[in-house]
């Protein structure tokens, strides 16, 4: 084990290393993309390569010291305006190979929290410190509700009594303890926002790697690499967005012969980000050849699918083992990763879309929620059953009147000012109830631009909830996002509006109308 002293400094070494081999290898892409090295990214690339070769000298890491010196080697044979070789982007990977098994090998503390850090305002944090304290931060936001309700009970029970000096100096300091919170928590959870251009670094490393093995010639363009993304989805993020940017690669964009045939110019494909107040969009946008109807029937034949005449074909790219390569090879054709991907992204609150023409490209548009930790919702209460409504989605409630409810072709609709909005009873829904109501409240929410009137019995207040996920061996219900746990310590479920929109007005339990 090291001593303190080198500990420190074989973890600034670590993060150092990254950074810089990070560097390297956004330069190489780019002058691969651009078939040539410049002079003053040449100078830039043996500076960084010189650097590492004597931190590794440093700190002791004779093997990776080694490499760099080889890659320098390769480096310094090449002239201005050349293309740089596959051997040097591969010297790089050996060289973050021989960091993560020198990091695997260090015991100390420092040096593995190392392995999750982030820049994060000039100073480097801990994503495992990051953890702890939203941790923390959650069971504070638990004991607050209990609190807060511990306070209102107080109230109720004691009528005028409760307003002595002594009480209102108790409700103000709760007051100014949950101004003190919430300041809090929007603080550690902004630390733990990662920028997406560090994903889009690793993507711009795929398309190369693909594009060569498939012999295809591919510009990679990344726009909205400052869009932060919560650090709990980073990993949901990068391996979906691998998957599609695979996927663009290797079935959507022509070889340059086809290209060429077809008076298409160079093949693109752009990575966009963008976020508002709900949630984070990313686009992978390529402009190949689109989707094809008669190869995705063709591919859905060969499995044995029967496909009604008008439906949605993209839907069927999402199904486990579907895949329009006939057969497997190292990049794609097994139809496994973006079904894993659909069902991975949906149970995170997220979605895919998918928008294409043919021969003109394809858009897939990842959208996922802006955090997965805390946040505000709609306590509601349906046959005896509690439920979260996440607040963001939601417009208004109201009381039902039984003269607002219709019946139109077997299924409620509510009578609205701005005109009818499809009512589902939720308890109906959730299989704790064989009949829809007409009397109760009524919560009006809007998701992914569709409108829902969802019918309660009781509207409880809004609360600051803890997001916990299910456990896979519960089931999937489409209008559930997952769990929560109340002040009082009961378990209650998050509803998800992307699925409640999606639920037919003749929905029962399990989503089936």
């Amino acid at each position: 084990m090291r001593d303190p002293l080198m500990a420190a400094l074989f973890t600034d070494f670590l993060l150092e290393s990254r950074e810089r081999l990070d560097h390297l290898e956004e330069i190489l892409l780019e002058a691969a993309a651009a078939g040539m090295l410049g002079t003053g990214a040449l100078e830039e690339v043996q500076r960084e390569l010189h650097t590492l070769k004597g931190n590794a000298g440093l700190v002791g890491l004779a093997a990776m010291q080694v490499e760099a010196h080889a890659t320098e080697d390769l480096v310094a044979a090449l002239a201005p305006g050349e293309p740089p070789p596959l051997e040097v982007l591969t010297g790089v990977d050996r060289m973050r190979l021989l960091l993560r098994q020198a990091e695997a090998e260090e015991t100390g503390e420092a040096a593995r929290g190392a392995a999750d850090a982030a820049v994060q305002g000039g100073a480097r944090v801990a994503f495992a410190t990051l953890d702890t304290l939203v941790d923390r931060l959650e069971e504070m936001v638990i004991f607050r509700s209990r609190l807060t309700e511990a306070l209102e009970t107080q109230r109720r029970e004691l009528g005028p009594a409760a307003r002595t000096p002594a009480g209102e100096a108790v409700r103000r300091a709760h007051d100014e303890l949950g101004s003190t919170l919430d300041t809090l928590r929007d603080a550690i959870l902004r630390l733990r926002l990662v920028p997406l251009a560090t994903l889009f670094r690793s993507l711009q490393r795929i398309v190369h790697d693909e594009a060569a093995r498939d012999g295809k010639d591919v510009l990679f363009t990344a726009e909205g690499g400052e869009t932060p993304l919560d650090r709990g989805l980073l990993e949901l993020a990068s391996e979906a967005l691998g998957h599609l940017i695979r996927n663009a690669v290797l079935h959507g964009l022509e070889t340059p012969e086809e290209r060429r045939q077809a008076g298409k110019p160079r093949a693109t494909l752009r990575v966009s980000a963008s976020a508002d107040t709900r949630e984070v969009r990313i686009d992978v946008l390529d402009d190949g050849r689109g989707l094809r109807r008669d190869e995705i029937l063709a591919a859905a034949v060969r499995r044995g699918m029967a496909v009604p005449a008008g439906a949605d074909l993209t839907s069927l790219l999402f199904l486990s083992g579907f895949s329009t390569r006939a057969e497997a090879d190292l990049g794609a054709g097994r139809g496994v990763g973006l079904a894993a991907v659909d069902e991975a992204v949906k149970r995170r609150g997220g979605r895919i879309e998918v928008f294409s023409e043919e021969g003109a490209g394809t858009l897939f548009r990842l959208r996922l929620p802006l955090s997965v930790s805390i946040l505000r919702a709609l306590l509601v209460a349906s046959d005896g059953e509690d439920y979260a409504l996440p607040l963001s989605a939601m417009e208004e409630s109201l009381r039902l009147d039984p003269g607002q409810v219709h019946e139109i072709n077997g299924g409620l609709v509510l009578s609205r000012r701005d005109g009818l909005v499809p009512l589902l009873d939720l308890g109906f829904c959730f299989g704790t109830s064989t009949v829809r109501r007409r009397n109760g409240y009524a919560v009006v929410l809007e998701a992914d631009g569709i409108r829902r009137a969802l019918g309660v019995d009781s509207i409880q207040g809004i609360r600051e909830v803890v997001v916990r996920q299910l456990d896979p061996w519960t089931g999937r219900h489409p209008a559930v996002a997952g769990s929560t746990i109340l002040a009082d310590g009961r378990a209650v479920l998050l509803l998800d509006p992307i699925g409640l929109a999606g639920l037919s007005p003749l929905a029962g339990p399990g989503g089936a109308a």
